[in-house]
């Protein structure tokens, strides 16, 4: 009888783990879209817009930093926002 109850606390826990990792890349993924989002609405350029989109809705990219970067040596306009973006991102982790 203490081996089914073993087992089950151990189903239990693997079962509360998988949802954990669930549950984290769900949040990453709204993240990402939020971050898009914001990115979006900043830009000047539909046509940069409608590219990164389409890109990402292919899945040629991970990321859509790297749709955008793409997307801005196709058309040959780079976007202020994701330039000073890229800037802040590399600066992070040095000391001042």
């Amino acid at each position: 009888m203490e081996l089914i109850y073993i087992g089950i606390g151990i189903l239990v826990f693997l079962l509360i783990r998988a949802l954990h990792k669930i549950r984290v890349r769900d949040q990453e993924e709204s993240d990402k879209k939020i971050a898009f989002g914001k990115w979006a609405k900043e830009q000047k350029d539909p046509q940069l817009v409608s590219m990164v989109r389409h890109l990402m809705s292919e899945g040629r990219f991970k990321t859509w930093e790297e749709a955008v970067r793409y997307a801005e040596g196709t058309l040959g306009t780079p976007s202020p926002e994701a330039r000073s973006h890229r800037q802040a991102n590399d600066t992070e982790g040095t000391a001042s």
